[in-house]
């Protein structure tokens, strides 16, 4: 037994009063003579005895009276710890939206959320609460209660490791008070890093994975598209369950909230699906795909956007070419041709690709300003010319790391080696060419290159074109020839729409159909913006608009949104009032793969971590370490009762 305030057990001493007036007695007796007093000394001895025995009993009810009393005031009480002990208890609930998933009483995280409210009415001290999200710190049964009703489910998510080191900076806050940790999830296998460790918890962990019905989900992993004809586009839709089945699913394909298509997706004993759906060209195509599923709801749509093709700005800087303008059309490109007297150097950085063509020297001014429009991501051709001064071109050649040219050669040499498995001419050929007629020339610059990829090579096994990767997705061509008429055959054979065509495809970076929600996504967004305007993002409904941090390079402004998007859907980009792009962002499919860890084997190495699947056990019993049983009730009921007995004595105790 213990006492909230042991001080006043002192007045127990003075309980020594009653005692001492009883046992010296202060009344005075007078001595009365009396005739014939045999009789009465008879009396006077019984009665004294009977006296003598009923004050004894007074006094013992009196002593017992008070000291129950003093021990009321005292508040003993009976527990494993003193009131002046400080608890804190820290839940981590994770709110991903694979907590979506159904358990015994509906989903994980809504009737884990009703469970904790309904037991936490006794909690003794301070709750802190952990979200992906959040962290409420010093929260009261109150408090905690309204926190987990207005919970919901966030994208965001957080590793094991990242989780523990959130309960460990708080348990450190709280040194002083006695902890417990309660870690809430169904502990998706994909937040399990390979260096976990529970050693940063000192205090008791509990890990509760609740119950799970269903294991089954059907979900939209990606899309893509690819053109089926020069008027129509496939889209390519693919489904994943997270186990075997042999179901068919129906999918429907909506162009803003107008049902374009259904169709039926088929899984024969497998977890992969594919459906197409084909739809004219269009120029903006806001798209979402929907399926029933009655595993988690949170990914049964999946949007995308198709948005309208961006002219590409292409300069050519030295001699005239015919066929280039044949090939980048006013309707695909912004096409400019310029001699390099000419050249006005400020419109060098609002280019996708620049192409040297023929220079016979390469002044410095020009290459420092092609290597600031490299590192802004613009692509470079460079064709040699007939006269071509060699150390001028091994200065820009050294600027950017590819190389030296090393000699020139004058003799005729058949070009006889296309590499299809590069990606300039990946997906340009249906099939590979046997019978080619092959161009030839009779001029080719030899070069000692580096960091270099091969498309063309010639029959001595020298390159003809060659391509370098440098940073920021930015790419260099070098044509190892003039493309003069008079010294090579290559602009009348098939392979040079191909091939210039698709380096100024490639220089533009390729619009996205959709972005993932994460931490941090980078976008980026074609277009001219000056110094002082700003692009801002709102989804479709205007509800939600901010201005995210962003960057401006040529005729680039990236985006960098920091946890700013946590809602799957369409998002519009706004250049002041004017709509420049739309952008689609879907969930993390990450959480829809019901894969989970087992926890016991994680855990067997730790003995202050323990494993449960019921909650309510864990706050019972949390409830029931932090209960105190108050006694100071059955002292008052005593004083009363010893009181009552008090009474008795005086009124029947007859004398």
């Amino acid at each position: 037994m213990q006492f909230k305030h042991p001080e006043i057990l002192y007045a127990l001493l003075l309980l020594i009063i009653p005692i001492i007036v009883h046992l010296f007695q202060l009344q005075r007796f007078v001595k009365v003579p009396f005739t014939n007093v045999k009789i009465l000394k008879t009396i006077e001895k019984q009665t004294r005895k009977s006296t003598q025995l009923k004050k004894w009993l007074v006094l013992c009810t009196r002593l017992l009276i008070f000291t129950c009393l003093i021990f009321a005031f005292s508040q003993p009480y009976l527990s494993n710890h003193s009131t002046e002990q400080n608890f804190n208890t820290t839940i981590y609930l994770d709110n991903s939206y694979s907590m979506q998933v159904k358990g015994e009483s509906g989903e994980l995280l809504k009737s884990t959320a009703q469970n904790i409210i309904k037991n936490i009415t006794n909690f003794k001290g301070n709750s802190t609460l952990i979200t992906n999200t959040k962290v409420l710190e010093n929260l009261d049964s109150k408090n905690l209660k309204n926190e987990l009703i207005t919970l919901t489910y966030s994208p965001n998510k957080l590793d094991l490791n990242t989780v523990l080191l959130k309960i460990q900076n708080q348990n450190s806050k709280q040194s002083k008070s006695r902890q417990k940790n309660i870690l809430i999830s169904d502990f998706q296998q994909d937040n399990i890093p390979n260096d976990l460790d529970f050693s940063y918890i000192k205090s008791p962990l509990i890990l509760v994975k609740p119950p799970l019905k269903n294991t089954t989900n059907i979900y939209i992993d990606s899309v893509f598209t690819e053109e089926k004809t020069f008027t129509e586009t496939t889209i390519n839709v693919m489904l994943k369950s997270t186990q075997n089945i042999t179901e068919n699913f129906p999918v429907s394909l909506y162009r803003d909230s107008k049902l374009l298509g259904k169709t039926t997706s088929k899984f024969i004993n497998s977890t992969n699906a594919k459906v197409q759906f084909t739809i004219p060209h269009a120029n903006n195509f806001n798209g979402r795909i929907s399926i029933l599923d009655n595993g988690l709801y949170f990914d049964n749509n999946f949007y995308f956007s198709i948005s309208k093709p961006t002219k590409i700005n292409v300069l050519s800087i030295g001699s005239s070419s015919l066929f280039l303008p044949r090939i980048y059309t006013k309707n695909e490109f912004n096409f400019t041709t310029t001699p390099l007297q000419n050249l006005n150097y400020n419109k060098l950085q609002n280019q996708h690709l620049i192409i040297l063509n023929e220079l016979e020297s390469i002044p410095n001014e020009l290459i420092v300003s092609l290597k600031t429009f490299t590192e802004n991501g613009g692509s470079l051709v460079i064709i040699p010319s007939e006269k071509s001064v060699i150390p001028s071109y091994n200065l820009l050649f050294t600027a950017f790391n590819m190389g030296t040219v090393t000699s020139r050669i004058e003799r005729k040499q058949k070009i006889t080696t296309i590499n299809y498995e590069h990606p300039l001419l990946n997906n340009v050929f249906e099939k590979r060419v046997k019978n080619f007629q092959y161009p030839t020339t009779t001029l080719q610059y030899k070069t000692r290159l580096k960091n270099n990829s091969s498309i063309v090579k010639t029959a001595s096994n020298n390159p003809f074109i060659s391509s370098f990767e440098i940073e920021k997705n930015a790419s260099i061509y070098w044509f190892s020839s003039p493309l003069q008429t008079s010294i090579t055959d290559f602009v009348q054979s098939p392979l040079v729409v191909p091939v210039f065509y698709t380096i100024a495809k490639n220089s533009l970076k390729a619009t996205q159909l959709y972005y993932t929600i994460a931490d941090n996504n980078e976008i980026y967004i074609s277009t001219i913006i000056g110094k002082d305007p700003i692009l801002k993002v709102s989804n479709t409904t205007k509800a939600e608009e901010f201005i995210p941090l962003q960057t401006s390079s040529q005729n680039e402004v990236t985006l960098k949104l920091q946890d700013q998007i946590l809602q799957s859907g369409f998002y519009q980009i706004f250049n002041d009032n004017n709509v420049i792009k739309t952008i689609a962002f879907n969930y993390n499919k990450q959480e829809s793969n019901l894969n989970y860890a087992n926890l016991k084997g994680l855990t067997s190495n730790y003995k202050n971590v323990e494993i449960t699947s019921s909650i309510e056990e864990v706050l019972n019993k949390i409830n029931n370490q932090q209960k105190i049983n108050w006694l100071f009730k059955w002292f008052l009921a005593f004083s009363v009762l010893f009181l009552l007995i008090e009474m008795l004595l005086l009124k029947y105790f007859k004398i």
